[in-house]
């Protein structure tokens, strides 16, 4: 999921809860009944400023209820949202508590000033190269949960530090960018992330590549295993006899093309 506007929830402030100075009531419970009071205060879950008697002042960045459920232990939300992330392979291209390949945006490290609705737009707005998985409402809930719950883990445990890994800006130059094999052989029917190449391919009838032979792809290999350069072979030589239904024909590559293309789609650059 890529966020194209780096604007989203402040996750200092949903992440900690916030004790309200000395004795005095916070103004959320004015109008609104406490609840999870266990959990912290009101704005350790929902952000805003429980200071002001003013709705647009106390409303500030306030994290509406349906995305605050990642703050509630074992809550259903947010267990559906991480079941959603491994079934469609989120992993493949980000990183989410703390696991995944850095193709697209690190999750767990999103800028101060993001909010959940912003992330929520992303999903279901997909950019350029992210796969459209058509989520309903409530899947896109969930998943705005998972990320925030594992960005909550991550500064927890004091996140990664120098482990962390710069993220790569790619220019379009030309046609630079189409002259290596998985243009030529994949990409009019695939596309793919990459880490040396940047973005390739341009069609959607295929599956999307992004960390393909990785330990986060999906197993849709042959008998649900995970993909491997044998596996890959065995497919472009003959598709329909690891899968007899598929509309893919073989695909014959010439000698030494098939180590080049693992090696874009592993990120060992070969053109």
């Amino acid at each position: 999921m890529a966020v194209r506007v780096p604007l989203l929830i402040a996750l200092g402030l949903v992440v900690a809860p916030v004790a309200v100075q000395g004795a005095v009531r916070p103004s959320c419970l004015k109008c609104h009944p406490a609840h999870y009071s266990s959990l912290g205060s009101c704005v350790g879950c929902h952000g805003g400023d429980p200071r002001s008697d003013r709705p647009r002042i106390a409303h500030h960045d306030l994290v509406p209820g349906r995305f605050a459920w990642f703050t509630v232990p074992g809550s259903a939300p947010t267990r559906r949202g991480r079941d959603l992330v491994e079934q469609f392979a989120c992993r493949r291209c980000h990183i989410l508590a703390g696991k995944g390949n850095r193709l697209a945006a690190d999750l767990d490290r999103l800028p101060a000033g993001t909010t959940a609705q912003t992330i929520f737009e992303a999903i279901g707005n997909p950019a350029l190269l992210m796969p459209q998985f058509h989520f309903n409402e409530r899947q896109k809930t969930d998943l705005v949960n998972a990320v925030l719950a594992g960005a909550r883990e991550e500064r927890a445990k004091g996140g990664r530090g120098k482990e962390e890994s710069p993220q790569v800006v790619h220019f379009q130059d030309g046609d630079t960018r189409r002259d290596n094999v998985f243009e030529k052989r994949c990409g009019a029917c695939h596309r793919a992330l990459t880490r040396t190449l940047g973005g390739l391919g341009h069609g959607a009838i295929g599956p999307n590549l992004s960390g393909f032979l990785s330990e986060f792809y999906p197993k849709t290999a042959e008998g649900r295993t995970p993909w491997s350069q044998a596996a890959l072979k065995k497919w472009l030589d003959n598709p329909r006899q690891s899968r007899a239904q598929t509309q893919m024909r073989p695909v014959t590559l010439p000698e030494g093309d098939l180590e080049k293309l693992v090696g874009i789609l592993t990120d060992r650059q070969g053109r």
